[in-house]
This record gives C-alpha cells, structure tokens and sequence, in this order.
C-alpha cells in the first residue's frame, strides 16, 4: 500500500508539474506575441504593404502562423541604415508546427538573422511553447485572428491576412490554449489578448 501510494503521489505531482510548465510557458508566449504584433513595422517608408511579409507555408500570416517584419528587441534599429532605423526591421516569423500525432503542438519564433532576405535554418529560432493544443479536437481554435475595419466603419474578422487586406488590419486577437494532457483535469488553459501593431490601418 505504501509504495502504491508513494507511486501514486509522484505520478501526481509530475502532472501538476507539467502542468505548471505548460502555464508558465504558454503565459510567457503570449506576452512575447504581442510585444512582437505591436511593434511589426513596415520593411521601407514607401511600403504599399505595411508589414505583412509573406513566403511559402508556414510562413503566412494565417490561423496558427503570423509572419512580418520587426525590429523589436534590435538595439541598432535606431542607428544603422535607413530611414529611422527601418532597414533593421527583419522578416520574423511566428508558427505552429502541425507536423505530429500528438496533440500538443510547439510554437516556434523565428528571425532572419543572417540577413539573407529568408526565413531557414540559418537563423535565430526560439521554441516559446511546447504544449499548445488549439489544433487540438477537442479545442480547435485559431491562435490568429485578424480584424478588420472599412471606411464606413464596420468590423469584419479573418483568419487570413495578406496584401490586399492588410491595409485594413486594426488589430489582431490572440488566443494561445495549452495543456500538458488534454485526458486529465483540470482542462486547458486559454491565454487571450488583443493587440494593435502600431503601423496598422487608421481607418
């Protein structure tokens, strides 16, 4: 009986563990989203397309993936070439990698800091979460979804964005649901924010 227990009782805590782990990131995550949406920049001053970078999937900006141009955390955006700083602005991707049985899903960040004008291999990635389950069956919801708003005023909302609607983006809504093991309770934890990039449409 001893032993049952003591299996038990580990078993339990390396669930409430994991748990704690996947909160913690999938908060951590969040923030790190929104920092980066609101500070997506356009790549030059005469960018007919404001931030939206796009190449081959994943790298849209679609309902699990988000990808633009950002000179955050780049201490020399200021002080190097272009105009305030522009030319720093780098493509910067944002995805979930769907490849997997399982349902928890890892959501990568990646820069092009190699400047070769891609996103590869060669550049920075970051894993900012690993138990992200949005794709999940039993959740099945976007980590993306962009808003809208035309010149009368009136609000419509997408899971895609590209250059002929990104003139109209005021917002992005972001909802990042993990859990370490979607069979056990307590259920998932849902993160939700909404963030305006500062070069968004002033529609």
């Amino acid at each position: 009986m001893l032993v049952f227990t003591w299996i038990s009782l580990q078993r339990a805590f390396g669930s409430v563990s994991k748990d704690n782990t996947a909160t913690t990131t999938g908060r951590y995550a969040l923030t790190r989203i929104s920092s980066e949406l609101q500070n997506a920049q356009p790549p030059t001053s005469s960018s007919t397309t404001p931030f939206i970078f796009t190449f081959a999937s994943p790298y849209v900006c679609d309902a699990n993936d988000c990808v633009f141009y950002s000179a955050y955390n780049n201490a020399d955006a200021l002080t190097q070439s272009g105009s305030n700083g522009e030319a720093q602005g780098l493509p910067t991707a944002i995805w979930l990698d769907t490849s997997g049985s399982a349902a928890q899903k890892k959501l990568y960040w990646r820069r092009d800091t190699n400047k070769n004008g891609v996103l590869d291999t060669g550049d920075k990635t970051i894993l900012l979460a690993g138990d992200v389950v949005n794709t999940a069956a039993a959740v099945n919801r976007p980590i993306f979804t962009y808003v809208f708003r035309d010149t009368n005023g009136n609000y419509t909302t997408s899971t895609s964005l590209a250059s002929s609607n990104v003139a109209t983006l005021v917002a992005v809504n972001i909802e990042l649901v993990v859990d370490a093991n979607l069979s056990h309770t307590p259920t998932y934890v849902d993160f939700v924010s909404t963030v305006r990039p500062r070069n968004a449409g002033t529609n």
